[in-house]
């Protein structure tokens, strides 16, 4: 699935319960005042307009392409209010440096010094300050001495206040509109094929309903022996002359095998999880079951991948 190019065609991808929880996340938001002070600093979702630049909408999703598009463990989050500026990387290019707010994680990052991402819920509005030449945000910061002749004499305690009411405004909005109780409430209506077309990971996965992905589902089937009365409903596996070695999930069982070890299954109601036991370099199905990893998953999104096999076998238990 082509990546989407701007806001609009990224929320028109998610379900209608998504979008609607934007609409109620963005009128929150955008009910926040800006300070006078931080109008170059601070662009809003779905903003047509903006006091300082005519290009405030490219500004906003060229945040959440850089700050949460590569980053982000779950699918469909929404992206809220980007305070930020450009600068340039080590490669000359332009980067966005500063802070995305979206309804399930703040990201950070200044560019060539630090990054950090924390579960929206989990800031404490109150911790977000000036320090120095800094605007710290849960243990994390940005250096304000870069963009020092752009700032103003209230800039900064200014962007701290505006950040501390918005991410207040997101999470009394979100705890309503979202519901932070469910980790999995943005996937819950979602089938497996939806979730995996939906997903950054698209192409790595296997479905029944990609023609050129049969045949290898028709292989794992048979080498694995899996029950007939269960449907194969997704796969991250691959074929080597030693077998078929990878994860799959029916409308029963996840499954997953490795080359030269024994095949395991854990009922759909037993899945505990799929957590990365870094030691033996395997997820963590159940207490009896670890999964073992694949050339699709690496350092960068594990997390991700982690929280999608999760989220796929909740939705294989719906179906």
């Amino acid at each position: 699935m082509p990546a989407a190019s701007n806001l609009t065609e990224y929320l028109s991808s998610l379900p209608a319960d998504r979008r609607d929880a934007f609409a109620g996340l963005m009128s929150a938001t955008a009910a926040v005042p800006v300070p006078p002070s931080n109008n170059s600093f601070v662009f809003l979702a779905g903003q047509t307009t903006h006091p300082e630049y005519d290009d405030a909408e490219t500004v906003f999703w060229k945040a959440v392409e850089q700050l949460q598009l590569p980053n982000a463990v779950r699918d469909g989050e929404l992206p809220l209010v980007y305070w930020g500026f450009h600068s340039i990387d080590l490669l000359l290019r332009r980067r966005s440096n500063g802070i995305l707010v979206t309804d399930r994680t703040v990201y950070l990052d200044d560019v060539g010094h630090s990054s950090a991402q924390f579960a929206t819920e989990s800031i404490d509005p109150a911790a977000i300050r000036v320090a120095g030449e800094s605007l710290e945000l849960g243990g994390a910061s940005i250096g304000l001495a870069q963009i020092a002749k752009m700032l103003e004499p209230t800039t900064a305690v200014d962007a701290a206040a505006d950040l501390s009411a918005v991410i207040t405004a997101v999470q009394a909005a979100g705890a309503t509109v979202t519901g932070y109780g469910s980790a999995a409430s943005a996937e819950a209506t979602q089938t497996v094929e939806q979730l995996v077309l939906a997903s950054r990971m698209s192409s790595d996965f296997r479905i029944p309903s990609r023609p050129k992905d049969v045949k290898a589902l028709n292989k794992l089937s048979a080498k694995w022996s899996l029950p007939a009365d269960e449907v194969l409903l997704v796969s991250l596996s691959s074929a080597t002359f030693a077998g078929v070695y990878g994860i799959a999930i029916t409308n029963k069982a996840v499954y997953s095998k490795d080359l030269m070890e024994p095949l395991f299954r854990t009922a759909l109601e037993d899945v505990e999880g799929f957590v990365w036991e870094a030691e033996t370099k395997t997820f963590r199905v159940s207490n009896d079951h670890a999964a073992p990893t694949h050339p699709a998953i690496t350092d960068d999104n594990r997390d991700y991948a982690a929280n999608l096999l999760h989220d796929l076998a909740r939705a294989a238990a719906r179906e």
